[in-house]
């Protein structure tokens, strides 16, 4: 079944489930019905408000915890440590620093959404290319 086949209204709101073990729910408004544009590649994403958390978090408890532990005071702390190892000359434990640091680096970007690359990734999946999966 498509969403096409709901026939959903303008201003219409329906509940979607992602990961039914972990509860992801997102709230979804149709906005319009557009008539179809034969040179588009569908689905296309048009906007959203903030990127999707990591994969396998363990659901929107565990995401907000994990949110709250991981605030940009905590990297700021993470930062003056290394600063502070860079300046001893430890340079191979400033080095495993900096790599905890990068690993952790996407908890910074959570408020950035990337539309393109959202659209990408559609294109592939429209495509049939598995390579959507890892993109």
């Amino acid at each position: 079944m498509r969403l096409y086949d709901f026939h959903f209204r303008p201003n219409e709101r329906f509940l979607y489930e992602y990961d039914f073990g972990d509860l992801w729910q997102h709230g979804i408004r149709v906005e319009r019905r557009l008539a179809l544009d034969e040179t588009r590649t569908y689905p296309a994403c048009i906007g959203s408000q903030r990127a999707v958390p990591p994969e396998d978090c363990g659901g929107p408890w565990a995401f907000m915890a994990l949110q709250e532990e991981h605030a940009p005071a905590y990297f700021l702390d993470r930062y003056a440590d290394l600063l502070d190892t860079i300046r001893t000359g430890d340079l191979d434990d400033a080095r495993d620093q900096l790599v905890e640091l990068e690993a952790l680096q996407a908890w910074l970007a959570l408020g950035h959404f990337d539309r393109r690359r959202v659209n990408r990734r559609l294109t592939l999946y429209a495509l049939g290319d598995e390579a959507w999966r890892w993109e």
